[in-house]
């Protein structure tokens, strides 16, 4: 039993990522942008409490921390180049 786990282990890790079929890669993809999507709403709010309050270098951290987030999600929501088996 031990055996047959570890042989699907070696096989997962083995595979090519070319060889995963597209809808897994795309619902994989626009999970990962809803969660970057839903990080950068979660910093832009927390930047403007914080320059609310007058905490205006923290706030600059974060407020760039969130503009990484949103380039990074935009790049990921961009249509993607499809890999045809």
């Amino acid at each position: 039993m031990m055996a047959d786990w570890r042989e699907k282990i070696k096989t997962i890790s083995a595979a090519n990522g070319s060889s995963a079929p597209e809808g897994a890669k795309r619902a994989g993809i626009g999970c990962l942008a809803f969660f970057l999507t839903t990080v950068s709403i979660l910093t832009f709010i927390i930047a403007i409490g914080l320059f609310r309050s007058g905490n205006w270098i923290v706030a600059l951290f974060i407020l760039a921390f969130f503009a990484l987030s949103t380039v990074t999600a935009a790049i990921l929501l961009t249509p993607q180049k499809t890999d045809s088996l």
